[in-house]
């Protein structure tokens, strides 16, 4: 029988209190228990992310029936007529639908067509997959280029005598404008595939090209060099001077040392807030270290941080540990280790408009094929250089 999202949800709840009475009692076979149930959470949570997934492209499986399949396009009724039928009934008022189809003009060989714009929630749902960043920062939607006034030295208060003068005090900004960088990709797909396979293979190429936007746009918002491109959270000039941290060699791995001295550079305000980011590798030698060598006992308490909790893959300092893939390893040149701080205060995502998936039966259609089209346009930068900093292979 197959298991109701509502029935996952519950033993998923289960789990998560049973694996606290485990934490607590720490014993061996509670370690044992520990570990298996955190991986039939990590299942459950597989099974409810391919749930959520099915249901949401249902919408777009039910409109490869008519509109993604150019074989479908005869009839009493045509797609554009549905199409149309569709935008009459709204009335000027936004329906709450996982897709919406538009109309566009695309350019083909001999003349301008009608093709079909499709924006579905599942493709946006999908930019969050392994990305951190944009799951932790604040992500806005802006229809146009926007300036954003960032205060860059705050004002202080003095004290004064009675019936002194006011000292004076101000605040100095700094514009940031957020732009639109586009990422594109297409796919070509033949009518007999589409046609013959027992895959959804139109909704397999919505998620594929949504992965694919996410890796290209998670890799920026590590890396980022902010120029055609998004900041990334990894540069060390784009952080307060203060806040960042040198282990000492450009091979040198961060050690728990370092990990409490960049904590401690963060104000409270931002540590309360605040994720650690860093790759596996790192990560992997965090845990390692031991407090006498090959043959001590590991420093890292695991029973206490390697807690499942909001993706996050154990706990330092009491705050989650988050993996990137984009992270830096060591290198020939400084490199960064680790990031904390808070991203929510510290980093703003402005998607410029909502990501497209169109779906063109015309532009190479006499080679009996479809092709299908995603486009993004967003931006991101560190609005508050004071919520954050990093760890840095560096002498």
């Amino acid at each position: 029988m197959s298991l109701t999202p509502e029935m996952l949800r519950e033993k998923r709840s289960q789990l998560v209190a049973a694996c606290e009475q485990y934490a607590e009692t720490a014993t061996p076979d509670a370690v044992k228990a520990f570990d298996a149930a955190e991986e039939e959470i990590r299942a459950i949570d597989g099974q409810l992310s391919s749930l959520s997934v099915r249901s949401r492209l249902d919408a777009v499986k039910a409109a490869g029936n008519q509109v993604l399949r150019p074989e479908n396009r005869a009839g009493a009724r045509t797609t554009v007529q549905d199409l149309a039928r569709q935008i009459m009934r709204r009335d000027g008022n936004p329906l709450d639908l996982d897709m919406r189809t538009v109309l566009t003009i695309g350019t083909a060989a001999t003349a301008a067509n009608t093709t079909v714009t499709q924006q579905t929630g599942e493709f946006v749902k999908w930019l969050d997959w392994d990305n951190p960043v944009r799951m932790l920062a604040t992500v806005q939607a802006f229809p146009t280029n926007l300036d954003l006034p960032v205060i860059d030295a705050k004002m202080t208060a003095a004290y004064v005598a009675e019936n002194a003068n006011y000292t004076e005090s101000n605040f100095t900004t700094i514009k940031k404008a957020f732009t639109a960088h586009k990422t594109a990709a297409y796919t070509d797909i033949t009518e007999e595939l589409l046609n013959d396979s027992v895959v959804d293979i139109a909704a397999e190429i919505v998620i594929d090209h949504a992965r694919a936007h996410g890796k290209a746009r998670a890799e920026k918002h590590i890396v980022g060099s902010g120029t055609g491109q998004e900041e990334g959270i990894a540069i060390p000039t784009n952080w307060e001077t203060t806040n960042n941290v040198k282990t000492g060699g450009i091979s040198t791995e961060p050690d728990f040392e370092d990990i409490i001295t960049l904590y401690s550079k963060i104000k409270p305000g931002y540590q309360q807030n605040g994720s650690w980011i860093m790759n596996a590798n790192t990560w992997a030698n965090l845990l390692k270290i031991r407090d006498a060598g090959a043959t001590g006992k590991f420093l890292y308490d695991g029973m206490q941080g390697m807690m499942v909790q909001d993706g996050s893959t154990g706990r330092l300092m009491g705050r989650p540990v988050y993996i990137s893939e984009f992270m830096p390893d060591a290198g020939a040149q400084a490199s960064t280790a680790v990031f904390f701080g808070d991203l929510s205060r510290g980093y703003r995502i402005v998607d410029r408009t909502q990501v497209t998936f169109r779906v063109d039966p015309y532009t190479i259609g006499l080679a009996g094929k479809v092709r299908y089209l995603s486009m993004m346009r967003s931006d991101a930068k560190i609005v508050d250089k004071y919520a954050g900093g990093v760890i840095r292979r560096e002498a």
